[in-house]
């Protein structure tokens, strides 16, 4: 009987084992953190949008931390909706305060100690101009409810509340800018209050990615009015119902290059532009700040020949990072084997045969990472010299 019995406990065991992996493989592929850059500065994640049943989320503010340590996000804030309510009733709060208090509470001693770090904020619910506005790093969001009822808004006390934040050397963000609610076609137009608010410092940072959606023409503004580029989940619900971790998705998020790993870090990176969008395994950002990301992220190494390879030389590209690094290789250099698109796996290697090469010539590798957008249906170009 034991002999008999023994293919089915080997298989008891085969199943037991194959999810433990999955799931270890899953826990690795979802934690976003990425190494500091060449200069010493460190490139922190940072999720700016989220919310809980303390506006109109479906989750308690301590489940966003759960979360966020699961993604090993470096920060998040919490951003509830100040005049939009829906759950005003099952839940009176009339302190604006009350979801980040619970969430730093959870922060400093629930199940999870980690090393997040929380920013305060809150988003400020109007119409467009000026549309859903993030204000992060306030101390108080009372101040910034400049209306008891949503039909009362008009621009002005939009302003006010804007303002609130500003004296209160908050950052502020447009909102998914792109929404059909306000531009059917998915082409922002900039009318004068919004300019006007650009020009006071009342709207500092865009959203280019927001949850699921990436639209070229927030990018396009974001250039056009040296807006800093946010990207962040805005999320609602659960992360792993939105996102699909198992096949190797992620939150979106924003990449911060900061000089010391604090809240008051994310912000001096904030204003002064220093940020990346990440969003679905893609890279969003002006031109020097991908570049200096790729460089921090990608290392290209020539390998020692081998005695028959006198035409062909052997390069290791690694790639330090939690996302794959999509690139396509231009210009007169053939690849063995290869029709010049190249898959670097995250936290992994490949290797590429470049062909007509004897091991002492040099090479001249020019680059397109296919994976990062600097500009509308542009990606980021790169040249290494080997």
């Amino acid at each position: 009987m034991m002999i008999r019995s023994l293919p089915l406990f080997s298989l008891v065991v085969l199943l037991a084992v194959a999810p433990l992996s999955d799931s270890i493989e899953a826990t690795e592929s979802r934690e976003l953190r990425f190494p500091p850059l060449k200069d010493g500065r460190l490139v922190l994640s940072v999720d700016t949008h989220t919310h809980s049943v303390f506006s109109d989320g479906h989750v308690w503010p301590t489940v966003r931390v759960w979360e966020a340590n699961k993604d090993r996000l470096d920060a998040m804030a919490i951003t509830e909706h100040l005049e939009y309510q829906p759950n005003r009733d099952d839940i009176p709060h009339p302190d604006r305060n009350r979801a980040f208090e619970l969430a730093v509470k959870e922060n400093k001693q629930g199940r999870e100690r980690s090393d997040l770090l929380l920013i305060p904020g809150a988003e400020i619910t109007r119409k467009y101009a000026p549309g859903h506005v993030n204000a992060l790093f306030i101390e108080d969001t009372n101040p910034l409810l400049t209306v008891k009822h949503r039909r009362e808004e008009t621009f002005e006390t939009a302003r006010k509340a804007l303002k609130a934040a500003k004296a209160q050397q908050g950052f502020m963000i447009w909102n998914h800018p792109a929404w059909p609610r306000d531009f059917p076609d998915g082409v922002i137009k900039i009318s004068r209050e919004q300019q006007s608010l650009f020009d006071e410092g009342l709207i500092q940072g865009i959203e280019v990615a927001n949850g699921e959606y990436f639209n070229d023409s927030s990018l396009q503004v974001a250039l056009d009015h040296d807006l800093t580029i946010i990207g962040a989940s805005d999320i609602h619900g659960l992360i792993d119902y939105d996102y699909d971790i198992n096949g190797g998705s992620h939150r979106t998020v924003t990449v911060a290059f900061t000089n010391e790993r604090s809240v008051e870090g994310i912000a001096a990176a904030l204003f002064q532009k220093q940020t990346v969008a990440v969003y679905d395994r893609q890279f969003i950002g002006r031109e020097t700040e991908l570049q200096t990301l790729f460089d921090s992220l990608v290392r290209f190494e020539r390998l020692p020949a081998r005695r028959n390879d006198s035409q062909q030389t052997a390069v290791r590209i690694s790639n330090a990072g939690p996302i794959d690094i999509e690139l396509e290789v231009l210009g007169d250099v053939s690849l063995n084997k290869s029709a010049g698109y190249v898959t670097v796996p995250s936290h992994g290697s490949t290797v590429i045969m470049v062909l007509d090469h004897a091991p002492s010539d040099e090479i001249d590798l020019k680059l397109e990472w296919l994976n990062s957008w600097q500009a509308p249906k542009t990606h980021a170009r790169l040249a290494r010299t080997l």
